[in-house]
Formats: C-alpha cells, structure tokens, sequence
C-alpha cells in the first residue's frame, strides 16, 4: 500500500504552491464544507475526531476483485486513475483533496474494491469515470503522522491502511461509547494533494461508527 500511495503522489500534476496551501476551516463556517466535527476524544495521547458526515459521492476510479474475499489490482485502478487526471471531474467538493477507498475489506462474501477519488456533488460524469456512494453517518478520524503511528502501532507510517490494520482505531472508538458500523465496509484515506512535498501533510484516516449503547456513560455522551 505505501508503494501504491508514493506513486499516486509522484503521478499528481497538481504540484504543491504556497499559494493553493488550504486553510483549515471551521466546518460549521464553509458552506462547502461537507462535514461536521461532533466531539474530540483523546486515546494514547493522540486526537481522534467524530464527525458526521453525510452521503457522499465519490468520483474516480474503482476496480474491483473477480474473487469474493480477495484484493483487487489497486496498481491497475491507481494508473488509470493518473491518466484520466486530465478529464473533468465535474462539480467537484474540496478541490485540494483526494481520497483512496477500500471497500468490502474484512468481508470473505463481497469482493474487495479500491477506488481512488474525488468529492463531487454530481453524478453526470464522463463514463470513463466510475462513482460510488459513501453512507452517511457518524466516522471517526485520525491524522496520519509519524508521531502517531509510533504511538499506535510502532513505527512509522503515512499509510493510511497500517492505521486500519493495526485496530487501534476501532479500540479507540470502544473506549468512548462508539464501535465500528457494522453496516458501512469503507474505509477512507483523505490526502491533502495540495501538501504534497511539504514536512507535514494534512492526512487523515477514517472509519465508520455508530454510538455502543453497551459501554454508555456520560462522558461518552455524543453532543451535537
């Protein structure tokens, strides 16, 4: 996966400029922001962030396995993707960002897919262009950064898959009267291209939740 991320950047033609830098919003503020932040929690020392976001169409590039249960080719699905960056996306949502999804992992009756992506409010795109819908809900995110994969799993990562592979996401969420939405099988790394080439790029990874009634208490009361 690191590989795949490394060459996804060197591939992007939309090279870094002190200018397009984006600053980071408030939420409730930008109107074309799409999400909104509901609590912060704090687990081994790092933030993590609940936020609620609603459906939302992704358009790019996605593959999927022949085989239930096993991986697609997300070589394949990331060069197509760079030879198409030329093509209009149309009506995109955050144009400094770009996602990769996987969708269906941890699932042995879905084959596994990999998109990579951009935010649209549209879905009249070129037919060379796949869509998908990610669910509303409330997700959990974490900035991907050394300083917290050493804390999370022991070495250091910017992949957004190590952050999902390690569990400790899904422990944090636990903890704090959430667990993982056992409906929702995406996970998403969220990139800031724009940052691309700079010491810390805005990274985040991010998994679906819902409240754990079980585990309840009032700290964990979710405020809106």
């Amino acid at each position: 996966m690191s590989a795949v991320r490394k060459q996804w950047e060197a591939g992007n033609p939309e090279s870094y400029k002190p200018k397009n830098k984006p600053e980071i919003l408030n939420m409730m503020e930008d109107a074309r922001q799409i999400e909104k932040l509901v609590q912060t929690i704090n687990y081994k020392g790092i933030t993590f962030e609940i936020v609620e976001r609603p459906d939302v169409l992704w358009v790019g590039c996605l593959d999927f396995a022949d085989t239930d249960g096993i991986e697609s080719d997300s070589n394949k699905t990331l060069s197509r993707f760079q030879e198409y960056l030329d093509i209009e996306k149309r009506d995109r949502i955050n144009f400094d960002w770009s996602a990769s999804l996987w969708i269906n992992y941890g699932c042995n009756d879905k084959p596994h897919g990999q998109m990579f992506a951009n935010e649209t409010y549209s879905a009249d795109q070129d037919k060379r262009y796949e869509t998908f819908t990610q669910p509303g809900g409330l997700w959990m995110r974490v900035r991907r950064k050394k300083e917290n994969s050493l804390a999370l799993f022991g070495s250091e990562s910017l992949d957004a898959w190590d952050y999902f592979l390690c569990g400790e996401m899904e422990n944090a969420a636990e903890e704090n009267g959430y667990k993982v939405n056992p409906n929702v099988h995406v996970r998403i790394g969220y990139d800031c291209w724009a940052e691309y080439g700079t010491t810390s790029p805005t990274l985040y990874a991010y998994i679906p939740i819902i409240e754990n009634p079980e585990v309840y208490s009032p700290k964990n009361k979710l405020e809106i």
